[in-house]
């Protein structure tokens, strides 16, 4: 399916101005009133951000579905931030040991980009949140957290963090962690910018990604003091409604529309901008959280419209396997010759097909979103992710990425030949890694996975067989066109995966000298054992009944309604 698209237009300033110079006003020239001017907004715009999540899960996929970091195109985003990194006894470490080369591969990326800068993310969605707030009780917990994420950001060469706690003082953690959480921020703009003089390189950047809603802005963030020690923020604008609601709603839409009532009205990414922008965080480093993807419901009536009754999830993306969430890919699937239908007054698009109804972003939807940032002087997007995206080209009909291709074009339309660095001394002799064996890990195999096969379990993944896929969603060649006859093929079978990471001497290296007790796996299997794989993303673990009775925030379960 070919989406609609719209041409964004934006001022030249630098051809606008010509040849002229000087601060005198040109009264025949409207657009470029001083020439410096035009040179400030010319750095502004180079400035701006676009930073895309790789979602590191999104490897296990079947067929199609399958991204990985060779797929990821290095010149079309800003910054790369790598989902995600786990935090282990109050340190911040690989979720896995497969993730170390995935590491390394992903910021091997640089040396196709040198502008480009790669983050890793701690936290997300379904991370354990006691873990944060174990992890900020005391300052020495906080210390040693810190001072873990230094060494592991430097080794790997990440150029910096993302905090992705959801949420402090919300469900999993303490009514204190609001005030601890802007303490953490403190702390580690503290230790980036010491060990930054320290190694005569660029400071590490420090970045959290935070709620949309007001409700829980209020409730877990001081929103001006963390601002003050964070590069940049990322506001959560995607996740507004979805199938754990009873009606149907548009996940990220730009601005109010014209069903929203009561608390409803400030569900929208607008809202969210301008309340973090209100409560003391500079435009400039707020970042519009855009999803690649679709909130998709089922129908409970014959209604189609925007908040018509629903009954839960639609089914489960072909590629992704998540009920009510389809990639943008699986969306031009679906919705190939259906009419795109748009919110009264607004861009957002929004289409229904065999009972199943969707909320997305097209270009059209995109366009606004680009020019509104453009126009409100905020930093930039942040995309989950780069696997949502057609990054084959497969399925939209409009090349490979045309999602961010999309947001590329409209928000950093130079990068990367257009990039502005600052060069830092011995930069480049400093991160010389001639010896990079000499990382040795000898022990490595002592993580005990002498199963890895079945570590990683995906025999789930017969589950996800689509046998009469044709006749539900009535694509009758879908199977022929596509041809995925041995969908299960997707044998993860690494039998010398120990020998294929041989790192002799990790411990001695890396100064981890109970490394292998501390993160000794023995059950391993069971630990990642995934026989129920869908339920990893069941709704249901968000339940917030009680938030409203331990936090007083008597608006939060109204709003957002997550007692599925």
């Amino acid at each position: 399916m070919t989406m609609p698209s719209t041409t964004a237009t934006s001022g030249n300033f630098g051809n606008l101005c010509g040849n002229k110079t000087g601060l005198i006003p040109d009264d025949n020239d409207p657009h470029c009133y001083y020439s410096c001017l035009c040179l400030v907004l010319a750095s502004l715009a180079s400035s701006r951000r676009l930073i895309c999540a790789y979602n590191r899960l999104a490897e296990a996929r079947a067929d199609y579905g399958q991204f990985s970091v060779s797929d990821i195109d290095p010149n079309l985003c800003t910054h790369l931030a790598y989902a995600s990194a786990d935090i282990k006894d109050n340190k911040l470490a690989p979720v896995d040991v497969g993730d170390v080369q995935q590491y390394i591969d992903f910021n091997a990326l640089k040396e196709s980009n040198p502008k480009l800068k790669t983050l890793l993310i701690v936290g997300g969605t379904t991370f354990d949140k006691k873990k944060f707030s174990s992890m900020v009780q005391t300052k020495e917990n906080r210390a040693e957290f810190i001072d873990s994420a230094v060494k592991l950001l430097r080794t790997m060469k990440f150029d910096g963090l993302i905090l992705d706690w959801q949420y402090p003082g919300g469900p999993g953690s303490q009514p204190q962690d609001k005030q601890r959480f802007t303490e953490l921020c403190k702390e580690f703009r503290n230790a980036f910018e010491a060990d930054g003089i320290a190694r005569g390189e660029d400071r590490l950047i420090l970045s959290a990604s935070v709620a949309a809603e007001r409700a829980i802005i209020d409730a877990s963030y001081e929103v001006e003091q963390i601002a003050e020690h964070l590069d940049f923020i990322v506001v959560r604008a995607f996740d507004f409604h979805g199938p754990w609601e009873n009606v149907t709603g548009h996940h990220s839409p730009l601005y109010t529309g014209p069903q929203d009532t009561g608390d409803n009205i400030y569900s929208n990414a607008d809202s969210a901008m301008s309340y973090w922008r209100d409560q003391g965080a500079p435009a400039e480093k707020l970042n519009m959280g855009i999803g690649a993807f679709g909130q998709a419901f089922t129908l409970a009536s014959d209604s189609t419209a925007v908040g018509a009754p629903a009954r839960g999830p639609a089914e489960e993306g072909c590629y992704t396997g998540k009920e009510g969430f389809w990639a943008t890919y699986e969306i031009c699937i679906y919705l190939e010759g259906v009419e795109i239908q748009r919110i009264s007054g607004q861009r957002d698009p929004f289409a229904e097909t065999q009972n199943q109804w969707v909320g997305f972003d097209d270009k059209t939807s995109l366009t606004a979103k680009a020019n509104y940032l453009n126009e409100k002087g905020y930093g930039g997007a942040f995309v989950w992710s780069l696997d949502l995206d057609d990054f084959k080209g497969e399925f939209c009909e409009q090349g490979e990425n045309p999602f961010i291709r999309q947001l590329h074009d409209l928000l950093v339309p130079g990068f990367p030949q257009s990039a502005i660095t600052t060069p830092t001394p011995n930069y480049k002799n400093t991160h010389n890694y001639p010896n990079y064996n000499t990382h040795n890990y000898p022990n490595y195999n002592t993580h005990n996975h002498p199963n890895y096969n079945n570590t990683h379990n995906y025999n789930i993944y017969n589950t996800h067989n689509h046998p009469n896929y044709n006749n539900t969603h009535n694509h009758p060649n879908y199977n022929n066109t596509h041809n995925h006859p041995n969908y299960n093929t997707h044998n993860y079978n690494y039998p010398n995966y120990n020998n294929t990471y041989n790192y002799p001497n990790y411990n001695n290296t890396y100064n981890y000298p109970n490394y292998n007790s501390t993160y000794n796996y023995p059950n391993y299997n069971n630990t990642h054992n995934y026989p129920n794989y869908n339920s990893t993303h069941n709704y249901n673990i968000h339940n917030y009944s009680n938030y409203n009775n331990t936090h007083n925030y008597n608006i939060y379960n109204n709003n957002h309604n997550y007692q599925i």
